[in-house]
């Protein structure tokens, strides 16, 4: 807020006074973060239900509630697809064409709810809620993004994880620079699974490098492999399920932000929103 309104460093901390910054110290400190709003603070912690925290009140109020409570829908299904990718790659006995089938609904119920964004959500609301969202000047960081779903990749890199980076080697590259600004205990997982002999999963692992293998057993592509032609094929509808998915995503975050001409929020200067929106795309965007 003291951003926003175009405070200088000194007189914001003054504006937020002593007792609020230090809450927000501790806060810090029991869930590390970037140490601004970030994607988890928006979205995933935030009781929009009961309590919800937004900055604005009236009609903007409204939409930017409908806002997190849409990307808390969309959450919710990407946990329910990775559970089950997870389900199929970890547990022996599992039923693949049923975790397969779990996942292509729950992606595809995720793209319905981004339908609704785009067809019902107001750009002129949007863009005023939106302002707060915006790089933290005191600190020079991203604001909160989409971008920064850890659920989002985890589901990227189970389905087509080495095809991607085969593809679009740039993802991972992103992953590991920006990782500070993903839910942290999430992300934390993820490089689990793509550094499972090394010590601490936060460095960038050797293959990132091209001096290993990607490690297959982050993804389920070893279980589709003995499948079957019946499991190969319901993957593929996965795979074209998250493809619709970023799709979607790319085309609504391109018009309500690119297109009006508005400031961008998950992207640095020097990176191309396009460029950013198309990197789990295993294909170019027609």
């Amino acid at each position: 807020m003291s951003a926003f309104a175009g405070l200088d460093p000194s007189d914001a901390e003054l504006t937020v006074g002593a007792e609020l910054s230090r809450l927000a110290s501790l806060t810090c400190q029991r869930q590390p973060s970037v140490g601004v709003l970030s994607y988890e603070d928006m979205i995933l912690t935030n009781p929009v239900q009961s309590d919800p925290r937004l900055y604005c009140l009236g009609a903007v109020g409204v939409e930017e509630r409908d806002f997190c409570a849409g990307h808390q829908l969309i959450e919710s299904e990407l946990q329910s697809a990775m559970d089950a990718l997870l389900d199929l790659r970890d547990l022996g006995g599992a039923d693949a064409s049923r975790c397969l089938t779990q996942c292509v609904a729950r992606l595809e119920s995720a793209q319905d709810v981004l339908t609704r964004f785009e067809d019902h959500m107001s750009p002129e609301l949007f863009s005023q809620f939106r302002a707060f969202y915006g790089k933290n000047p005191y600190r020079n960081t991203l604001g909160p993004s989409g971008r920064f779903s850890a659920r989002v990749v985890a589901v990227s890199v189970l389905l087509v994880g080495e095809e991607l980076f085969r593809q679009k080697p740039q993802f991972y590259w992103d992953l590991y620079r920006l990782s500070e600004y993903y839910p942290q205990t999430s992300i934390g997982k993820v490089f689990c699974w793509l550094s499972p002999d090394n010590r601490d999963a936060w460095l960038k692992p050797a293959w990132l490098e091209g001096k290993a293998d990607f490690p297959r057993s982050a993804t389920i592509s070893p279980v589709v492999e003995r499948g079957g032609r019946e499991i190969e094929r319901l993957h593929e509808a996965c795979v074209c399920a998250l493809d619709r998915f970023t799709r979607m995503h790319r085309r609504a975050a391109l018009k309500h932000t690119v297109e009006p001409g508005r400031p961008l929020v998950g992207v640095e200067a020097s990176e191309s929103i396009e460029v950013v929106l198309c990197q789990r795309l295993l294909t170019l965007p027609p």
